[in-house]
């Protein structure tokens, strides 16, 4: 079924080729939880995870010239079973996708593969034996707490929100490791405020959440609605040299 907003506010937004799908190989830290300032363990009786649901996306970017499309996030959801994934067409198809279960508050990878065009790369997460196994560098790393990929994070986000949202304030950092074909980086967002967004549904009041990217990590920018379960409703993802993705949501539907 559609989804719309519960209520609107009185507007918004940064991969494409391998030089996108590329990030750096940072040494793992030892503990994932999110930094002092960040939410902690929801409260009992909080809200619980959101039911299966794809939201289309309108596509644009710059990558050697103006880049128009279409993309989605897909989220699904069977018992403590789920799969995520973030994909989209503009010159080429590519697609990040996550699957893994619900622990509490947590999504626990299981696997996540990165395609660009026909390539896939993949992250196994070793759960057996606590280690992070990859198809892109033929090594092993330890696999740390509440490690994320750069698919679940944003529903990881949204949830962190919707499970804690009394504790979001500007200027707070929410800080996550992140696991990539190359390795594992620390992703940091910090909380810029409350912004306007306009969309195909409207004018929708959201939480600006924004990771610098550098020469070797890329950068991603999230727009969380309340009025819409506190889903993605803007996504950015941005290379330091200029070229960018910004997806602007179309159409939100429960599957």
């Amino acid at each position: 079924a559609p989804l719309g907003p519960a209520s609107t506010a009185s507007a918004g937004s940064r991969m494409p080729g391998d030089a996108a799908a590329a990030a750096t190989s940072a040494p793992p830290h030892a503990d994932t939880h999110p930094n002092a300032s960040a939410p902690g363990a929801a409260a009992p009786g909080a809200p619980s995870w959101p039911p299966s649901t794809r939201i289309s996306y309108v596509l644009t970017g710059a990558w050697h010239g103006p880049l128009h499309g279409t993309g989605a996030l897909a989220w699904r959801r069977h018992g403590d079973a789920y799969n995520v994934e973030l994909s989209g067409s503009a010159l080429i198809g590519f697609g990040y996708s996550s699957s893994g279960h619900i622990d509490g508050d947590w999504l626990a990878p299981d696997d996540y593969d990165e395609r660009v065009f026909t390539r896939h790369k993949h992250v196994f997460f070793d759960r057996a034996n606590a280690l992070l196994r990859f198809t892109a560098i033929a090594t092993t790393m330890p696999l740390t707490r509440h490690l994320q990929d750069s698919a679940s994070i944003f529903m990881q986000l949204a949830h962190t929100l919707t499970t804690q949202p009394g504790s979001f304030s500007p200027g707070q950092q929410l800080t996550f490791e992140v696991a990539r074909p190359t390795g594992t980086t620390r992703w940091v967002f910090t909380l810029v405020g409350e912004e306007p967004v306009s969309t195909a549904l409207g004018t929708l009041l959201c939480w600006h959440l924004a990771h610098v990217g550098n020469r070797q990590s890329l950068g991603a920018d999230v727009w969380l609605a309340p009025g819409l379960q506190n889903l993605p409703v803007q996504i950015r993802l941005a290379e330091d040299d200029g070229s960018f993705l910004l997806f602007t949501l179309q159409e939100a539907r429960q599957e």
